[in-house]
């Protein structure tokens, strides 16, 4: 049930939300395309005061997404903008969500936000991630290693195979932990020209990718220029 205001109704103010959405099991099959269908799809069925975009064929709700995440990856980090015609708490928002959400998704937390707010993928430049596998006995000391270097270079073959990019990703990893012998944290910058999958740092520092590796996407974050972290 919708919240209202003294007088009994809904109060009539766009409001703007930024959601927070899991992904787990099944739905790490999900491309970023599928994915975002998906949330549209709920969004739509949750029966929330969505606002549509009218200048389609088929109206949809006027969402904002975070970054493309890659098939197979699982997250907690997946972030939406949702504005409504009408301000709704945020509870009952992520009650409507909760129940139109597809198999493997769910909502981790929304918040209300200013409508004047930079979206998530205009904001975002840091991505936490966790990767568990089976890595080799000496594969703390060869992290050392990797990360004495001043430049690591790895190459981005492009679509199709036309085009090879080389990215230097020493300035991108901002940490690169063992925390366990099977469990790697990796908290790297990205942007135009310098984005690179882990899998790809994994390949580097390892000389191959071990073949039950696992990918979390953990957290996404904003880096001030004096090096802060902050949450979306």
């Amino acid at each position: 049930m919708l919240s209202t205001n003294k007088g009994g109704a809904t109060s009539k103010a766009r409001t703007r939300y930024r959601v927070r959405v899991t992904r787990t099991g099944e739905a790490n099959q999900l491309s970023h395309l599928a994915q975002i269908e998906s949330l549209r799809r709920a969004v739509l069925e949750s029966c929330l005061p969505v606002i549509l975009d009218g200048k389609r064929t088929r109206p949809r709700p006027r969402l904002a997404f975070g970054p493309a995440i890659a098939m197979g990856y699982e997250s907690t980090a997946e972030y939406f903008d949702l504005e409504l015609e009408s301000r709704v708490s945020p509870e009952d928002v992520e009650q409507a969500l909760r129940d139109s959400l597809p198999t493997g998704m769910s909502v981790h937390g929304v918040r209300r936000i200013p409508r004047f707010f930079p979206s998530i993928d205009a904001s975002v430049n840091v991505v936490r991630y966790v990767l568990s596998g089976s890595f080799p006995g000496d594969a703390e000391h060869r992290r050392e290693e990797f990360l004495h270097h001043n430049t690591i270079i790895v190459e981005k073959i492009k679509k199709g195979g036309e085009r090879i990019e080389h990215v230097d990703i020493r300035p991108l990893i901002v940490t690169m932990t063992l925390a366990t012998p099977n469990r790697l944290e990796l908290t790297m910058r990205f942007g135009p020209k310098r984005t690179v999958k882990p899998e790809a740092v994994v390949e580097k520092w390892l000389g191959e990718t071990p073949k039950d590796l696992h990918v979390l996407r953990e957290e996404l974050f904003s880096e001030t220029a004096g090096g802060e972290l902050i949450l979306p």
